[in-house]
């Protein structure tokens, strides 16, 4: 007789701690050992286990304990690890997993860049196949970063209050401009945009995968309810036409990394959830004054 399925509460709270909770991994995993290959469906078709959890948030020590206790490797696993010989390996019979997305739609070279170090001869190696693949030449250029964070309602000011200073990421080389729009959406809730203006996505890139943005990474994952918005740093699943606020528009890329409550947390938090959207940049049109400094 089979076993009855999983507590989805269960398989949530298992899958939210393997992104940045290591002690709650084990006692949950002590408590259902079935855990190991469960996965949970946030909707959409985006499926994860612990397992990827643990890899595109960069936690070398959660992946490899559970890959110990006998988890699947994947190739977005093996990218974080630096595991260059089973990527090379894949990809050479499979060409076509280069573009394939991971949880929450993020990419196989954002899995590697989060391994650090020890990753980046894997990274570097997919750079080199990206480089020479059409997709990369059609977004070469500026690009837009939209992180768009929905808070309770009442809540907007205090959340807006975070983003008085820019933090790292003007510091950062690329890095053109940040905008933080704020306004209600028609449920009622507010919603605080972060937009980012890059030179290029590989400056970008290179934030997401700085100790900076690690770090207020890991901050708001530790946090109750999601209480700190995640930097904007989206990853690619898709491709559409798509305009921003008519200055951007082109090849659009989204993911949802839900705060708190899209990751089954209790939220007691003002934030809801967030996206982040990657705009390719085709035309901006500035006052002539400001056009005549910038060709001079």
């Amino acid at each position: 007789m089979k076993e009855p399925a999983l507590d989805p509460s269960l398989v949530r709270a298992f899958v939210a701690s393997a992104h940045g909770e290591f002690e709650q991994v084990k006692a949950l995993l002590e408590q259902e050992p079935n855990l190991l290959h469960a996965a949970m469906n946030w909707g959409g078709g985006d499926w994860e286990t612990a397992v990827g959890a643990a890899a595109h948030t960069g936690r070398r020590d959660i992946l490899e304990w559970l890959l110990e206790k006998g988890a699947r490797i994947d190739l977005f696993a093996a990218a974080m690890l630096g595991e260059l010989a089973l990527v090379k390996a894949a990809l050479e019979r499979y060409p076509a997993q280069l573009h394939a997305a991971g949880p929450h739609g993020i990419t196989l070279l954002q899995h590697a860049l989060m391994g650090g170090e020890q990753a980046s001869a894997t990274a570097g190696y997919l750079k080199s196949l990206l480089q020479s693949s059409e997709e990369t030449e059609a977004e070469a250029g500026a690009i837009l970063v939209e992180n768009l964070i929905k808070v309770k309602a009442g809540f907007g000011e205090a959340v807006l209050e975070r983003f008085a200073k820019p933090k790292q990421v003007h510091t950062f080389k690329g890095f053109i401009r940040m905008d933080v729009l704020h306004g209600k959406s028609p449920d009622g809730d507010e919603e605080i945009r972060v937009c980012t203006t890059w030179e290029s996505k590989a400056d970008f890139e290179a934030w997401a995968s700085s100790d900076s943005f690690r770090g207020a990474h890991a901050r708001r994952n530790g946090e109750s309810g999601g209480g700190e918005p995640a930097p904007a740093h989206g990853h690619s699943n898709g491709r559409a036409d798509g305009q921003a606020g008519g200055q951007a528009r082109g090849h659009v890329h989204s993911q949802s990394h839900g705060q708190g409550a899209a990751h089954g947390l209790a939220a007691p938090g003002p934030v809801i959830g967030n996206k982040v959207t990657i705009y390719r940049v085709v035309a901006s049109h500035l006052p002539a004054a400001a056009a005549a400094d910038a060709s001079a």
